[in-house]
């Protein structure tokens, strides 16, 4: 019996190994383990390895890993066919990331293998590899379970969540932190310093000069600096998950320092800010067109030494609707209008709450709404999980697959867009003392910061209606939305 040969194709196929090791200790497996076993696999598969990329030290439960993108971007511009794993869960831990990276890999024309565990793709094979990336996704689930257990432990004994500790800080035979020889000292100087009116640049120039080293590093610059004194342990504080607790150990500046250098370094970030903020901008509506309106400044206007400040329609005045009239109003008159709105809010309680109350039927039906549609979405992105786990188990041909997930998308882009509505609506359904809030920005208006000032504006504005031909602006208050 005469046997076939198969063809013997004019190039191997291009490998790229992608390695990652673990962040968790007992499961962090050398690279250079996983490049041998990744090397010798494709040696076996006749593969030809262009490129070998890493993600050392990154958790597998995040998908933002440089090296993971860059290897699936080379199969999808086609530098490469096939991307080897030492094991499956080092590609991800999370089930949708998995779907996801199988449906690029497919689509692409390429595929995912693995230099230790089952490629074929048998139903035995599949049914392999599924519960391999279960297992993975599961160890992560467990790991992320004990690993918040232990940092909630440590919060609630004073010390920091994780291990390690700024610059100036050790840990102590005891348990609780403790200051570094005479580095304390240093640490609350660095502090005097700044908030006397000293920057980063001219504190890493001081440490320089007295001989202090930084860790990792030769010399200090002025982002290592603020980085260090941005930390409340120093304080004798704990950070966990945007919260400060009292910690175990002694601070080497008291709290309401540490609060001095945040709020200073605060203000100077927003003076670093070369852009004048306005109070309306995005709140601000054209009438002709319904865009959103921005502020603008001209420094030197033909009509006025002082400077002209004014808000513009985004789209009139510019392309298209170019010479379709006024596109911009000055900004004292916009802001007037709003100022007169809140003092006819501010003497009419009565009306104010009535309003309110009526909208508080409508705006508690708008949540109901939105919580449906968010089940609606949560709904179609599980059959678009399922539908690309199929399609990575070779159940659906890639035809019916991309019909499918076509219709499903545009379904949750509809969906999405009618959520994000419905949630607008829903969060803005007005103060419960609106006449009071109008009364108390009224009492600080030019004084409060413009931060400040929206979030109040926001309680009581839906958005504010400007008429450019006829230079005047109406406030739409949410109530009436």
């Amino acid at each position: 019996m005469t046997r076939r040969l198969a063809a013997v194709p004019d190039a191997p196929p291009r490998a790229v190994l992608y390695l990652r090791q673990s962040s968790y200790r007992e499961e962090s497996i050398s690279l250079e383990l996983q490049e041998t076993a990744g090397r010798d696999y494709c040696a076996r598969q006749g593969y030809q390895v262009v490129a070998v990329l890493a993600d050392p030290g990154i958790s597998g439960r995040t998908w933002r890993r440089p090296a993971v993108q860059r290897a699936m971007a080379m199969l999808e511009e086609h530098e490469a066919d096939v991307v080897v794993l030492w094991r499956w869960s080092r590609l991800s831990r999370s089930r949708k990331d998995w779907a996801l990276a199988a449906d690029r890999a497919d689509v692409a024309g390429g595929r995912i293998e693995s230099a230790t565990e089952p490629n074929d793709v048998t139903a035995a094979g599949r049914f392999a590899r599924g519960v391999m990336t279960e297992l993975a996704a599961f160890e992560s689930e467990r790991i992320g379970e004990q690993w918040k257990e232990v940092q909630a432990s440590r919060v609630a004994r004073g010390m920091p969540p994780g291990g390690k500790l700024p610059w100036g800080w050790r840990w102590s035979a005891a348990g609780p932190a403790e200051v570094d020889g005479d580095k304390g000292e240093v640490i609350a100087e660095l502090y005097t310093r700044y908030l006397a009116g000293a920057g980063g640049r001219s504190l890493a120039a001081w440490l320089n000069e007295i001989g202090q080293k930084p860790m990792h590093r030769e010399t200090w610059n002025d982002r290592v600096v603020i980085q260090i004194l941005t930390s409340p342990v120093h304080a004798g504080l704990v950070s966990y998950r945007g919260q400060t607790y009292p910690g175990a150990h002694d601070g080497v500046v008291d709290e309401a320092t540490y609060q001095a250098f945040l709020r200073e370094r605060a203000r100077r970030a927003a003076g670093r800010d070369g852009k004048r903020r306005y109070l309306l901008s995005g709140i601000a509506h054209c009438a002709a067109c319904g865009s959103p309106m921005t502020g603008f400044t001209i420094t030197h206007h033909p009509r006025s030494r002082a400077p002209w400040s004014a808000y513009r329609c985004t789209s009139l005045g510019k392309g298209p609707h170019s010479g379709k009239g006024p596109w911009s109003l000055t900004l004292h008159v916009v802001e007037a209008a709003v100022v007169e709105w809140l003092r006819s809010i501010a003497h009419d309680v009565e009306g104010a709450a009535r309003a309110v109350a009526e909208a508080a039927d409508a705006g508690a039906t708008r949540r109901l709404e939105a919580q449906r549609l968010a089940r609606e979405v949560a709904s179609l992105d599980a059959q678009l999980t399922r539908l690309t786990e199929q399609l990575a188990a070779d159940v659906v041909p890639i035809s019916a697959y991309a019909a499918a997930r076509d219709s499903i998308l545009r379904k949750r882009a509809a969906l999405a867009e009618r959520l994000d509505e419905a949630e607008q609506i829903a969060a803005v359904t007005g103060a419960e003392e609106p006449s009071q809030a109008a009364s108390s920005l009224l009492a600080e208006w030019g004084t409060l910061g413009v931060d400040e000032a929206r979030s109040v504006l926001r309680q009581l504005i839906a958005r504010v209606d400007v008429d450019c031909a006829a230079k005047s602006a109406r406030v739409v208050p949410l109530w009436s939305n």
